[in-house]
Parts: structure tokens; C-alpha cells; sequence
């Protein structure tokens, strides 16, 4: 018998299911209590607002997201490869757990152009684990320039981002992945001792 989920949890889902699809701003309230199979009054009483139950659905997705890509890095087995796991992990993000035309945080940041202090901040954790991160995998590769070649992949992942919204996400993917892969490339041949 499987058990029914609550209502917090059914709330997050159609949260999910619609605000990233038909974005943040055109997602009225009543579509997600209608999904949810909820009342008013729960959404409230657990969010506080459309703003509340937008932050908490991109908590959870940056946490279904970090942890994805971390395991990417994790099963990678050489410098390069733990560099550009990120292309892995949103082909596997997407297929497997949070599909969306393109990424929930852009399209959010882009609809809300003056966020609340909670969503701003939730946005701003995104960007600082997307650029962490990166940074953290460059750097045997790069050293000390490790914040340019940051920039390189970047352009590469926030192009592949972009691109999600004209054509199919594992096309789009797999072009950004061989981007970055040419970007990366000068940098290996120069540094020798980096992993392949």
C-alpha cells in the first residue's frame, strides 16, 4: 500500500511541476493548490505566499542539484572530467528528477528582476555553488588562473542553458559539453600534469 504524500510535499511537487514549466510570474496560485490537490489555506499556512512556495521549490531544486553533480564529480575519473561534470549531471538532472525547458533559477531571475530577500537569496546560493565549484575543479588544471578558465566553462554551461530553450535538452547538452571540452583543451596541453 502506498502511503499518500503531504501536503507540503504534494504543494513543492506541483510547484514544480508548473512555475519552471509556465514560469514564475504566469503560475497563478490556484493552478498549484488545484495540482496539489490542496486547499488555500495549506499553501499559506506552509509558504506564506506564491514568493514563499517559489523559494522553497528552488531549495529543494538546488539541492536535488547539487547533489547530482557532486556525484558526477565523484565517479569522474581524471581532472578534466571532474571539470565538465557538470554537462553530465544536467543531462542526468534533467532526465531523471526536475524536467524544465531551461534552468528554474535563470527563469526566475529573469521574471523577478526585484526578488524577495528569501528568493534572492536562494538564487544567489546557485550562483555561488555554481562558480565554487567550478572553481574548486579547475584549479589542478588551471592553478592560478583557474578563475579564467572558470569564465570559459561558464560561457559554455550558461550558453547550454540558453540553448535547452530551442532545442532538445540532450542536444543542447551534449553541443555545450563538446564546447567545453574545446575550451578546455589549450589549457591540458599546457598543463601537462592535469589529468585527461
Amino acid at each position: 500500500m502506498t502511503t499518500r504524500k503531504g501536503v507540503r510535499a504534494r504543494l513543492l511537487d506541483a510547484a514544480d511541476s508548473i512555475l519552471f514549466i509556465d514560469g514564475p510570474v504566469n503560475t497563478p496560485v490556484d493552478a498549484i493548490i488545484q495540482r496539489a490537490e490542496a486547499g488555500p489555506a495549506s499553501l499559506y499556512a506552509h509558504f506564506g505566499s506564491k514568493d514563499g512556495i517559489t523559494t522553497a521549490a528552488l531549495e529543494r531544486r538546488l539541492e536535488v542539484w547539487s547533489t547530482v553533480w557532486q556525484e558526477e564529480i565523484d565517479r569522474a575519473g581524471s581532472d578534466a572530467a571532474r571539470l565538465l561534470a557538470i554537462f553530465p549531471a544536467l543531462e542526468r538532472y534533467q532526465r531523471d528528477y526536475l524536467t524544465e525547458r531551461w534552468c528554474a533559477f535563470s527563469a526566475t531571475a529573469a521574471a523577478i528582476p526585484r526578488p524577495s530577500a528569501a528568493l534572492a537569496e536562494v538564487l544567489k546560493a546557485e550562483d555561488k555553488l555554481l562558480r565554487t565549484r567550478l572553481a574548486e575543479q579547475a584549479l589542478p588544471i588551471a592553478g592560478e588562473e583557474a578563475a579564467r578558465l572558470v569564465e570559459q566553462i561558464l560561457v559554455a554551461y550558461c550558453g547550454t542553458i540558453t540553448l535547452m530553450l530551442r532545442r532538445d535538452y540532450p542536444d543542447a547538452i551534449a553541443m555545450g559539453h563538446r564546447t567545453a571540452r574545446a575550451l578546455l583543451e589549450p589549457w591540458l596541453a599546457a598543463q601537462p600534469s592535469a589529468s585527461r
